[in-house]
């Protein structure tokens, strides 16, 4: 776990890449972040996703090397995740860009304020970039 020790402010966003074939799933998601269902902590988990699947659902498509290579020198994405980008366009995977904000609850406010990346078998997230 990283943590956070520049700016704070009242409320963050956070901005995500997701690269997958399908949609994401509330089983791939508990199994890759490695919540157990009856967990008592799993409520949380589950807000958590269903936070993610909605911005991912309302999330820029990127569909070209074009769109990725805009982000270039952006802040929000560093220069690995913009080359595993690129290689998932070409694996025919689909790459969407989206924010998170802490003004939408508890859920997106503790995604908010983590950097953090999920890597499984069947999708991946990155959410290196936030702002406290």
């Amino acid at each position: 776990m990283k943590i956070k020790v520049d700016f704070v402010s009242n409320s963050s966003s956070t901005s995500f890449v997701y690269i997958a074939e399908d949609m994401l799933t509330r089983d791939d998601f508990f199994q890759a972040v490695g919540v157990n269902t009856d967990s008592p902590t799993a409520p949380l988990f589950d807000q958590m996703f269903q936070q993610l699947k909605y911005n991912i659902e309302r999330g820029d498509r990127l569909k070209s090397i074009e769109d990725i290579d805009a982000l270039e020198g952006d802040r929000e994405f560093t220069p690995e995740v913009l080359a595993r980008m690129r290689a998932a366009l070409g694996e025919g995977k689909k790459v969407t860009t989206g924010r998170l904000s802490s003004e939408d609850g508890l859920a997106e406010g503790v995604l908010c304020t983590e950097i953090f990346e999920i890597t499984s078998e069947r999708f991946f997230i990155n959410a290196y970039d936030n702002y406290w």
